[in-house]
Formats: structure tokens, sequence, C-alpha cells
């Protein structure tokens, strides 16, 4: 706990953090109350479906974009005037319903856009945080603290947004993630001035050449992004997965998918804070492939169709193994990535990775109307597991160090 009191006491990292947690928390409401409205107005799947594409495919420009302004402009003042936009587009949903009926085509407009703007915050937090947390054994413990906020985000958000759609209706839900918006800004306006980065006098249009080279020619950054986007082919195939299994294999209904999903986020969530706290002496590279491959392994017995109990013991399992992941390797790449093309570079790493989830959703229809849940948690854990213990034996991650 001493970490955390001591990075708290951090006004700065404090402020950035606290203001990105409550607009993660105020992104799961909208969304939640987006879903909603057009599932409520239309009664079609289809409709959701169409919903969630439009959500999803603006992030590959839109993080190419994103992350090249951020190495152009002042971050925080970048920041400041997105979630400005972003504000203004979800409280206009509720404005137009104060005067008459919402069109879906709005609905659509506002998901569209969050898709595209998205990676500024995914890009830009982690960009501005080296800056800010100067002491190299404090970034574990501030990776933590942004995997704590999208655990947050994903254990309360739902809960929370189904309370205030039947308390308040969900157009009003929108109106909410506004005024978390409004105080991300303030709280980001407040931070010190972000310089703008130096680029290389050569550079020019989005300046994405140095940023892909920076990503082939370090090993370890490499190695990471690949297997990472392994793991999220695995992930995407356990959002087709999970409701599958509440139904067909534990006769539940919508409580017991939650349940599920809530199992795996707390533990994740926990595991993340746990780690944070730690002074971790190991090669973060090494730790990364390892914990990967646990974290696969963590999986393996779903594969045995187990009942309630015992799914929900092993995805809270798997949730906690799985969770020094992303702050580890946030860790290395803040270390390792040139101050002058963050932006760039977190940019296009979370892209890639963000790419990847799509295929195994895809993947996973087609395994279980072909071969069965069984194979398909097989699957699951084979391309979870084995980039990992791949990576065990990579020179470029066997004494990889922030």
């Amino acid at each position: 706990m001493d970490r955390y009191r001591r990075l708290l006491g951090n006004a700065p990292f404090a402020r950035l953090w606290t203001g990105s947690t409550i607009s993660a928390f105020g992104d799961a409401l909208t969304w939640v109350a987006l879903v909603w409205l057009v599932y409520a107005r239309t009664g079609s799947a289809g409709a959701v479906s169409a919903l969630v594409v439009v959500a999803t495919a603006p992030v590959f420009v839109g993080g190419v974009l994103m992350g090249s302004a951020l190495d152009r402009f002042e971050r925080r003042r970048f920041l400041s005037g997105v979630n400005s936009v972003l504000g203004a587009a979800v409280l206009s949903v509720p404005l137009v319903a104060a005067f008459g009926r919402v069109a879906l085509a709005q609905l659509f407009v506002v998901a569209a856009l969050y898709g595209f703007l998205k990676m500024a915050n995914w890009a830009g937090v982690p960009s501005i945080i080296p800056a800010l947390v100067r002491d190299a054994d404090d970034l574990n413990t501030a990776n933590a603290m942004e995997s704590v906020s999208f655990g947050i985000a994903d254990v309360a958000g739902p809960a929370a947004a189904g309370v205030l759609i039947a308390a308040i209706g969900a157009t009003s839900v929108l109106g909410v993630d506004a005024a978390t918006y409004l105080i991300f800004v303030v709280l980001l306006l407040s931070l010190p001035i972000q310089p703008v980065p130096r680029r290389a006098p050569d550079e020019r249009g989005l300046g994405l050449r140095p940023a892909l080279r920076f990503i082939r020619q370090d090993r370890a950054v490499f190695a990471t992004t690949v297997m990472f986007m392994f793991a999220n082919v695995g992930e995407g195939m356990m959002i087709v997965v999970v409701p599958v299994y509440a139904r067909r294999v534990l006769g539940g209904g919508a409580g017991t998918y939650g349940l599920l999903l809530s199992a795996f986020a707390l533990t994740t969530t926990i595991g993340a804070a746990a780690i944070g706290g730690m002074t971790w002496r190991r090669p973060l590279g090494r730790s990364i492939a390892g914990s990967q491959t646990l974290y696969g392994l963590g999986h393996a017995p779903l594969i045995a169709l187990p009942g309630l109990g015992p799914a929900v013991a092993t995805l809270a399992l798997a949730g906690a193994l799985g969770s020094p992941l992303t702050l580890w390797a946030q860790t290395l790449r803040m270390q390792r990535i040139p101050e002058a093309m963050r932006g760039r570079v977190f940019g296009l790493l979370r892209t890639l990775m963000q790419s990847t989830p799509p295929i195994g959703g895809a993947l996973a229809g087609l395994l279980i109307a072909t071969a069965g849940l069984r194979w398909t948690l097989l699957v699951v854990v084979g391309v979870i597991a084995i980039p990992g213990a791949v990576g065990m034996v990579l020179p470029s991650l066997r004494g990889a160090r922030a």
C-alpha cells in the first residue's frame, strides 16, 4: 500500500488517474445504454451487431491518426479537445430526446465517433504517465492503477448502467457520461504542460515510418506485441464462448452469464492491484511470457465442461494469472519507447492488438458450430499459452528489462 499512497501523493498523476477512471466508467455506462437503445428501438440482434461493427471498425484508422497527433501537439491540450468533442457527442442524445425522438442514425454516429477517437485516450494516457512518474519502480504501480481503472469500468459500469437505465432512462445515462468527460477535461487541463515532442526534420505527414521501424527493430516490444495479438484472439473467442457456456452447459440465463464475466473481471483487477504494489526484480520480458503461458493454461479446466462453481473458479483463476500481463508490458514499453514517438508507437501497438479479438470471435463461432465447445476451448488454451511458451525461450525476452 505504501507504493499506492506515494503514487497518489503525486498530485498530477493522481488527477490523470482519477479523470481517466471516471471517464472509463462513463464509457461503460454509454455502451450499455447505446446497445439498449438500439435493441429497444429495433428488436433486432442484427442492429446490435451493426452497432458493434460501427463502433469498432473506425478504431483502425483512428488509432493511427490519434497516435500521430499525440506526438505532434501538446498532449494534455489535445486530449482535452478530443474528450470535449466526445462529451458533446454523447450529450447530443439526451438534448435531442428532450425535444423529440432520437433518430437511430444519431446513435450510430455517436458510436462511430467514439470508435474513431477512443484511441486518443488509450494511447494518450500511457504517453503522459512517464512524464509524471519519474521513478522507474513506480511505473509498475502506475500501470497497475490503469488496469484497475479498466477493471472498475468492467465490473461496476454495466451494473450501474442497468440501475440508471431503470431509474432515469437510457438517453439520460448518456448525459451522465457527458459529465464524466467534463470532469476529465478539467483534470487534464490542470496537469503540467507537456512539452511538444521534437520530431526529426525529415518526418513528413503522419510520421509513422520511425514508429514502425522502432516496433520492428526493438525485438522485445515486437515479440510481446505478437504474443498479445494471439492472446487477444483467445479473448475474442471467450467473448463468444462464455454466453454459450452459460446457456448450453450451465442452463442459466443473463444472471449466470454476468456472474462468469464478473468473476474474471474482479480477479483481474485485484491481481493487477496486488502486482502493482510489489517490487518486481525479474526480467519483465520473460515474466510477461510466463504469465501469458499460465493465463492460457488457466482456462484448461473449462474443457471438461464443469458446473457453475468450478467454472466460476476457473475464470477467476484465469483472470488472476493474466492480471500482470498488461501492466508489465506497459512498463517495458514506457521505458523503451523514445519520448518523441510514444503517441505513435502506443497508438500503433494498441491498434494492432485491438485488431485480433474480432478474428477470435469469428473463429469461435465457426468452431462451436462445427467442432463443439470442448474443441473450441482447447483452441483458446493453445492460442494463448503456446505463444507465451515460445516467448519463454526467445533470446529477446530472456533478459528484457524496462
